[in-house]
This record gives structure tokens, sequence and C-alpha cells, in this order.
């Protein structure tokens, strides 16, 4: 009897670890997260990631490229709220963290009234073969919410 109990959770134990083996996400060819459409609430800000784009032309490094993150901002608060493109940062693929590309004018930046919405383009540059990116909102270093995209091609 003992053996039978043995081999019954012995077997029990293999099935599950297999089971385990092949969980969605954990198949290397599975296809990277694309949050883009995505609404995170922050306690004064309402942020959705509308789109991204790659390849914009603005650097003159050829091993870099622009990425450009388009975001939907609603005040939730009472008071108003200020946002804008330097309040987000990129981190690539390799590991490393960008800040908003300083020399680009079209970066948005404003005020917004409670319970207004505005629409902006924060510019980015990144190297040339990221593929994924984790963007994060984190106004004054305080990291309040993030995305995790794909980097479209050219």
């Amino acid at each position: 009897m003992k053996k039978k109990l043995g081999l019954i959770l012995s077997a029990t134990a293999l099935s599950l670890g297999l089971v385990a083996c092949g969980a969605p996400g954990t198949d290397e060819t599975a296809k990277p997260k694309n949050e883009v459409g995505k609404t995170v609430e922050t306690p004064d800000l309402n942020i959705q990631v509308e789109s991204v784009k790659s390849g914009y032309a603005e650097s003159s490094d050829k091993d870099k490229q622009m990425l450009i993150v388009d975001m939907n901002i609603k005040n939730t608060s009472k008071e108003e709220s200020g946002a804008g493109a330097a309040d987000f940062e990129v981190k690539a693929d390799n590991g490393k963290s960008y800040d908003v590309y300083g020399l680009e004018e079209k970066n948005f930046g404003t005020a917004i009234k409670p319970g207004k919405t505005i629409e902006g383009k924060g510019y980015y540059e990144i190297p040339k073969d990221t593929k994924t990116v984790t963007f994060y909102y984190e106004p004054a270093g305080k990291k309040q919410a993030q995305w995790e995209l794909q980097v479209p091609e050219k």
C-alpha cells in the first residue's frame, strides 16, 4: 500500500511539474506584451497610451531611432494638474533608461484643468535595434504607472 501511495504521489508531482513547464507566458517564442490602449489611473490623472511610432529622423546618430508615444491624459482631480513628456521615461530592452528627447519642440507639457483631457506626444531617443520598452510615468522621480510596449519597425 505504501509503495502504491508513493508511486501515485510521485506521478502526481511529475505531472504537475510538466504542466507548470508548459504554462502560458513561459514559451520563449511567446509574443511580447503590447499595452497600447491601456489606461492607467494615478492619483490625479488617467493616462492612456494611444499609439507608438518609431523611426522619426530627428536624431543625427545612425545607431538611434526616435520613439514617439501618443498619449491621452485626463485630470480626474479637483485641482489643476500638470503633465508633460518629461514626466515619462523609457526603459529599453537593453536595460538602459532614456529620458525625453529635449531637442524636440513638439514634446507636450501643459496644465490640465479638473475634468479636462489633453492629447500629446512624447519623443524619446532609443537604440535603433530596440524591440520592446517599458514606458514609465514618473513625475518628480516617483513611478506611478507603467506600460509594456512593442517598438514598431520603421
